[in-house]
Parts: structure tokens; C-alpha cells; sequence
């Protein structure tokens, strides 16, 4: 049952990630101007979350259907992904009720107002959304989890003609481009959640119908696969031209033109599974720890950015923010020390490492 070619994968989108992060989150730049060059790089290292939701549609189909229990499923899923989410998060969800606290010792003639203010803190939309900045992509487990709960309706879909799935992953697609991904920041709620459920659909399904698939896809793009790689990279250039980059974001029912980004991730999806199955038959130690470790690196990487941004803030200093030498060294950072914390956790609490930082 096992994939090297999706192993490879969930290896090099964790890399990618991580540098997508280190980004947009402020910790390093590579330029500070708005250079076309600038932009094609954004796109193409934004949006990396979409490949993780392509390889879980794609795994759900290759190991779960076949023998598929929910409540076995539901229960792995609660212990190695929701439990080290719901323990991590809670960092910085103290650390910010710290903060208001102190704040409000601080100032004393304040109090009642901090008092309210500790009142009207949304914890339960901290948990719900993964909203808060200080770590990095952790939005993304609150939306899997709810796709992991609908996993009958997946097992629906698989038994479908291979004619229907495709009509229904268009049509999602379709709605996809127009919907968007959910808003950021103070404007994301709990509806958010689903509207990102609703915008990943299709690339979980177009990763399920791969997964079914993969061998006439293999058999029929292999030696073609650079040609969707120059379709996605168009995409991304144009994307730049016409002064877009990044992830798109709106409210569900407003218009904000066409997603092309989620078209230029499925196709990259299309492109490293079909590039990467040249190497099915062989080990790529490197890749293979980092695909190992890939859940505990997402889960400790942003905590890592969360630390240097504080440590930016309190020593008043910056990284070169023109340097791309320089962010490349800084993400790489970045990676190679939540991989450790990662290999050192599984190190001393072997048997507890899952539920901490899910490897």
C-alpha cells in the first residue's frame, strides 16, 4: 500500500509550506518591491496547504476506502491530529490571556477594562478557527477535521462512475473559483471553516479520483508531465501580470473575480505525482525523514516563527528584506529546527509524540 512518489510529495509540500510561511508571515522577504519575478514566486510558494488536501483525498482512496470503519478512522484521526492541535493551541491562547492580564496590572486604572476584555476573549473561536496569527497555518485542522467527518460521503462518491465523479468535481471546481477561500484575521469566523471546506472539496476529490486512477494517469501523461508544469507556471505568471498574488480571500457570496490559484495547485498536484512516480523504486533518505516527520514539522514550524518573530520584535532587528539568499536561509532555518524538535520529541516521549506534535 505504500506510495513513495506520495511520500516524496508530502515531503517536498511541507518544505514548501513552511518557505510560504516564513514569508508571508513577516519573518524574512526577498524583495521589498513589486518586481514581476516578485510575484511569480509568491504564487508559487503560496497555497501549499492545497497539496496536503490533494494527498489526504489521494490516501483516503489508497488506504482507507478498501476496509473503511469511521469510528475506527475518526478515532486515529482525533488522537494523532485533533489532540496535538488542541494542546498546541492553547499556547498561544494562554500567552495571550497572560497578556491582557499583565496589561491590565500594568495599568490599573484599566482593570475593569481588562476584566471585560478577558470576558469577550473568543477562546472557543481560537479553537474552532485556528485563527490567531501566532502560528502559522493551524486553521488547517479545524477544516480537515471536518473533512474527515464527512468521510461516508467520500466513500459515496468513490462508488460513483468515474464519468459522474469528474461532472461533480468540475462543478465544485467551478463554484470553487468564484467562492474563494475564507478571510483571514479578525474577520475569520466559524463559518469560515466551512467555506474552506467547500473551496478544498475538489482538490480532495480530485485526489481520490487520482488515487483510483493512478495508473492510467501514470501510464498516459509520464514523459508529459512538464507540459502541466508549464500551464501552472503560466498561470502563476499571469496571475502576477495582471497584479495578483497570493491566496485569494473574500466573503463566500461576494465577487472578487477568478481563483486562478486553486487551478494552478491542481495542477502541480497533477504534475509531482505523475514527476515524483519516476522514482517509486528508489529511497530518497532525506525526503523520506522529512515525509516522516512532515505532521510534527507543520505543527512545530509555526510555533519556530511565532518565537523569531518575537525575538525580531524585543532585539529590534530584521533580516535583509531584498536578500533572496537570505530568506532562502532564513526558511531553511526555520524548517531544519522544527525537524529537530520534531526528531527530539519522538526522541525522549517515543510513545507520546503523536499526540504531541502528530509524528
Amino acid at each position: 500500500m505504500f506510495k513513495t512518489n506520495i511520500h516524496n510529495f508530502r515531503a517536498i509540500s511541507i518544505i514548501l509550506v513552511v518557505f510560504g510561511h516564513c514569508y508571508f508571515f513577516g519573518i524574512s522577504t526577498f524583495a521589498d518591491n513589486d518586481d514581476l519575478y516578485v510575484k511569480v514566486i509568491r504564487n508559487l510558494i503560496s497555497g501549499g496547504s492545497a497539496f496536503f488536501v490533494f494527498i489526504s483525498g489521494f490516501l483516503f482512496h489508497h488506504i482507507f476506502y478498501k476496509n473503511f470503519k469511521f469510528k475506527e478512522f475518526m478515532i486515529k484521526k482525533t488522537k494523532y491530529v485533533l489532540v496535538p492541535y488542541l494542546l498546541l493551541s492553547t499556547i498561544p491562547i494562554v500567552y495571550l490571556l497572560i497578556k491582557i492580564c499583565i496589561s491590565g496590572i500594568l495599568s490599573s486604572n484599566t482593570l475593569s477594562l481588562r476584566y471585560d476584555e478577558l470576558l469577550a476573549f473568543p477562546v472557543f473561536r481560537h479553537y474552532l478557527t485556528g485563527v490567531d496569527k501566532s502560528f502559522a497555518g493551524y486553521w488547517y485542522i479545524p477544516f480537515i477535521m471536518i473533512v474527515f467527518a464527512i468521510s461516508p460521503l467520500f466513500v459515496r462518491f468513490i462508488k460513483l462512475k468515474l464519468k459522474t465523479s469528474i461532472v461533480i468535481t468540475l462543478f465544485l471546481l467551478i463554484c470553487s473559483v468564484f467562492i474563494h477561500k475564507s478571510l483571514e484575521g479578525i474577520e475569520y469566523n466559524m463559518f469560515s471553516v466551512f467555506q474552506n471546506v467547500f473551496y478544498f472539496s475538489p482538490i480532495y476529490l480530485f485526489g481520490i479520483i487520482s488515487s483510483e486512477n493512478k495508473n492510467i494517469l501514470y501510464s498516459k501523461i509520464k514523459g508529459n508531465e512538464f507540459y502541466i508544469l508549464s500551464i501552472a507556471l503560466s498561470l502563476a505568471i499571469f496571475q502576477a501580470y495582471i497584479g495578483e498574488f497570493g491566496n485569494y480571500h473574500k466573503d463566500p457570496f461576494t465577487f472578487g473575480g477568478i481563483d486562478l490559484m486553486i487551478i494552478q495547485k491542481i495542477l502541480l498536484c497533477l504534475f509531482f505525482m505523475i514527476f515524483l512516480n519516476r522514482f517509486e523504486n528508489y529511497k530518497l533518505r532525506f525526503l523520506e525523514i522529512i515525509a516522516a516527520n512532515s505532521f510534527g514539522v507543520f505543527f512545530t514550524h509555526g510555533i519556530v516563527i511565532w518565537f523569531i518573530g518575537i525575538l525580531k520584535w524585543k532585539l529590534d532587528f530584521s533580516f535583509t528584506s531584498n536578500s533572496f539568499i537570505i530568506y532562502c536561509m532564513v526558511s531553511s532555518l526555520v524548517f531544519f529546527v522544527s525537524l529537530i524538535i520534531t526528531l527530539f520529541i519522538k526522541r525522549i516521549l517515543p510513545n507520546y509524540s503523536r499526540y504531541l506534535v502528530g509524528s
